[in-house]
C-alpha cells in the first residue's frame, strides 16, 4: 500500500483548511498528526478515507485500501451491546474472540449492556476496539483517547499497539505526547 497526497488542498465556503499538502503513507507506517484545533486534522482523515474529496490536488493509492476508523464521535449503535457493536464490523463474528478482545479494555459487566448506557470513557473504548477489530489495511484514529484518564489511556494505547498487526496507523491526538516508531505530520 502506498497512498500519496500531491498538493492536496481543502476549502469550505472559501475558507482554506488544508493547502498544498504533500504526504505519503505506506504499509505498516505509523503517523501521529499534530496541530492546534481547527487546523484540518479531521479534514485530513476524511480526505484520506474518501469521505470527502479534495478541493485541489490529488490523492492516489486508496482504490483498494480498506480503512477502519475511530471517529471523534463514538458512532456506536446505542441499543446494541458492546459485543454486538464489534460483531457488526467482523466478517465472521465469533463471540469467543470478541469478548476477550473487549475484556482487554472493559470490565465484564459492560460487554452485554446497551452501548447507550455505558459511560463516555467505556463507549470510547468500545469504539476504539471496533476500529481495531475491523479487517483493514489502515487504522485511522481521530482523538481515540479523548475522555480517558492517564491510566486508561495507557491501556488503550497498549491495546492499539498489540492489535495493529502490521497495518498502517494514522492517529490524531492532543492527549498523546508521542507515539513509538511514528512519524509526525504537523499541520
Amino acid at each position: 500500500m502506498e497512498i500519496r497526497f500531491e498538493q492536496v488542498g481543502k476549502q469550505y465556503h472559501g475558507h482554506t483548511v488544508l493547502e498544498r499538502l504533500d504526504w505519503q503513507i505506506r504499509t505498516g507506517e505509523r503517523w501521529l498528526i499534530r496541530g492546534v484545533s481547527g487546523r484540518g486534522k479531521t479534514t485530513l482523515l476524511r480526505l484520506l478515507t474518501g469521505l470527502e474529496p479534495p478541493s485541489a490536488g490529488q490523492i492516489t493509492g486508496t482504490e483498494n485500501v480498506r480503512f477502519s476508523m475511530c471517529f471523534q464521535e463514538n458512532r456506536l449503535c446505542g441499543k446494541m451491546s458492546s459485543v454486538t457493536n464489534l460483531a457488526m464490523v467482523c466478517p465472521h463474528p465469533e463471540p469467543e474472540k470478541i469478548r476477550p478482545l473487549l475484556l482487554e479494555l472493559l470490565p465484564e459487566e459492560a460487554l452485554d449492556r446497551p452501548a447507550g448506557t455505558l459511560s463516555g470513557g467505556m463507549a470510547r473504548r468500545v469504539a476504539l476496539a471496533r476500529a481495531l477489530a475491523a479487517p483493514s489495511d489502515a487504522v485511522i484514529l481521530d482523538e481515540p483517547f479523548a475522555g480517558l484518564d492517564e491510566g486508561t489511556r495507557a491501556e488503550a494505547l497498549a491495546f492499539v499497539e498489540s492489535h495493529l498487526a502490521g497495518r498502517a496507523l494514522v492517529l490524531v491526538s492532543h492527549e498523546l505526547p508521542a507515539l513509538a516508531g511514528a512519524k509526525v505530520l504537523r499541520l
